[in-house]
């Protein structure tokens, strides 16, 4: 049995034009409602609705899709996905093919066919995620995928999991390593694509935030507190640029405000993975008004 989880926030129409693409994929697809919309029209019969009692960032809202179920496999999407179907079967073939394979991506394009993210691997010093990495023509196993369009062993959910404190960004890198590090094999399949179409809920000022703090937190879970310092460091390097592209771009410093408060966020104590999100979050709305 394959479950299929989509995390919606925002506009719904990208949400039920997903679940009629999808619908007949799956054995079942269960939508999660971070923004506590009721189920709209639209919606294929077989989806199963299910609103957040609040924002729970996209980690948790996965884990609380799969709380109670046992699926061999589950599929983790982002509204804003475009899966083939044959995308879909090879992947699932992949990762149900060998008993160490735990995790599997199709390589992910943007609409014009240019690289978004393939087989992801991290920077050696400050563990940055690098995701403009190609995979060429086959199956390669990497260091992580991203959690836009991502198939998980079931046996990886249960004794793995998915860390839902970092809200957003960062949790399918570190789910990713801790896989890895239990002995599963992490597969970007370069001979299936998925289209990632640019939504608007995830970019834009606030994403400059949660990538510039997670990935501060990535570090310090994973690799340590040098790794930690040093990508906070390059963050702090970032921050002219930021300011350049505020002044010339959007003729206001929203952007680079909200690195300065990430690079402040970075040192809090980041909640442990059975806790969650904060329950402040999202803290990417914190901007200091200058």
């Amino acid at each position: 049995m394959i479950t299929a989880v989509v995390v919606h926030y925002g506009p719904v129409e990208p949400t039920v034009d997903l679940t009629r693409r999808i619908d007949g994929y799956a054995d079942e697809i269960v939508v999660v409602a971070n923004d506590g919309r009721a189920r709209p029209a639209g919606l294929p019969s077989t989806v199963d609705w299910m609103v957040a009692d609040r924002n729970l960032g996209y980690g948790s809202a996965f884990t609380l899709a799969v709380r109670g179920r046992a699926s061999d496999a589950y599929l983790l999407l982002n509204t804003d996905i475009e899966l083939p179907y044959a995308a879909y079967r090879r992947c699932l073939d992949v990762l149900l093919s060998t008993s160490d394979t735990g995790i599997v991506a199709p390589v992910l394009r943007y609409s014009d066919g240019t690289l978004q993210s393939g087989a992801a691997r991290l920077s050696r010093w400050r563990r940055a995620p690098l995701v403009l990495v190609e995979p060429g023509p086959a199956p390669v196993e990497c260091e992580w995928v991203t959690g836009a369009v991502m198939f998980i062993r079931r046996e990886v959910v249960e004794t793995v999991g998915m860390d839902g404190s970092f809200f957003l960004g960062g949790e399918d890198a570190d789910l990713c390593v801790r896989a890895r590090r239990a002995g599963w094999r992490v597969v970007c399949c370069g001979d299936a694509a998925a289209v990632h179409h640019r939504s608007q809920v995830i970019t834009g000022p606030r994403w400059t935030y949660y990538s510039i703090r997670n990935r501060v937190w990535l570090a310090r879970a994973n690799f340590g507190p040098v790794s930690a310092i040093l990508s906070w460091l390059g963050s702090v390097l970032a921050l002219p640029r930021l300011a350049v592209g505020d002044a010339v771009r959007r003729g206001n410093f929203s952007v680079s405000r909200l690195g300065v408060l990430a690079l402040a966020h970075a040192w809090i104590r980041k909640p442990a993975r059975a806790e969650g999100p904060r329950a402040d979050e999202p803290l990417a709305g914190r901007v200091i008004r200058w």
